[in-house]
């Protein structure tokens, strides 16, 4: 990438998180705001931005989200330029009952059947944990927990998660959580126990929740060194790889 010191890989970052489609949540409320974000991402080295929305099944069907992603993401990539970051469009799926009966291909990363799941914000049940395994193991989709730590307040969910890390699914911690000192060890200790553990920015704004995924890399780099931070990056590049294109 010209102009960027990347000394950490070669090739740009993927930002797995992000609320960066205009009017869609409580993320961009602009395509400004969103082209100003996206700048930022390119200036930190981000090369791939998945936008990866609410999605909240009380209140839209997915065919009604789809289309109104859709839309955002049409406003956005009118206005974009080369030197900006791809944009795959994606979900934050919250956690709904009977979810793995639902087909849930078209919230998933494009091209991809990674599915970015948000989980209840209470102490979870059986019930959710065998959603989440059938999700994994019967429906066979590649599952992302987003932000896992910031649902580590119980000692009760703290063992769920503990006992759904032994699964073949992604632990996605958010950058914000190793900036912090009341959360750092917790995000780094999740990371280490995940199977695929990965980083997003979950950005909203450029203020209150900005882009800091290169602040959250140096925190890896610094903790867990430069091999566990390519490890990072060789999942985020495998979850984000349309199957047609793994060799």
């Amino acid at each position: 990438q010209k102009g960027r010191t990347n000394s950490m890989q070669d090739r740009g970052w993927i930002d797995l998180h992000s609320h960066i489609l205009p009017q869609l949540d409580d993320g961009s409320d602009s395509v400004e705001m969103s082209l100003a974000m996206l700048y930022q991402m390119a200036e930190q080295g981000v090369d791939v931005v998945c936008a990866t929305s609410h999605y909240y099944a009380k209140y839209n069907s997915i065919p009604a989200f789809c289309e109104r992603r859709a839309e955002a993401l049409e406003w956005l990539s009118s206005v974009l330029t080369a030197e900006l970051p791809r944009v795959l469009p994606a979900a934050e799926v919250a956690y709904f009952p009977r979810m793995e009966e639902q087909d849930l291909m078209p919230l998933c990363i494009q091209g991809t059947r990674t599915l970015m799941l948000e989980m209840p914000f209470a102490d979870w049940t059986g019930l959710q944990l065998e959603t989440v395994e059938a999700l994994v193991l019967d429906c066979r989709y590649d599952v992302v927990l987003v932000h896992p730590e910031r649902f580590c307040f119980s000692k009760s969910n703290r063992h769920k998660l503990e006992k759904l890390a032994e699964l073949p699914i992604g632990l996605q911690v958010n950058a914000g959580s190793l900036l912090r000192w009341g959360t750092r060890r917790l995000a780094l200790d999740l990371l280490q126990m995940a199977q695929y553990p990965l980083l997003g920015s979950d950005c909203h704004n450029l203020t209150s929740r900005p882009p800091n995924l290169k602040e959250g890399r140096k925190v890896v780099m610094q903790k867990l060194g430069e091999a566990f931070l390519k490890k990072i990056d060789r999942y985020g590049e495998w979850i984000t790889t349309p199957a047609a294109e793994v060799k």
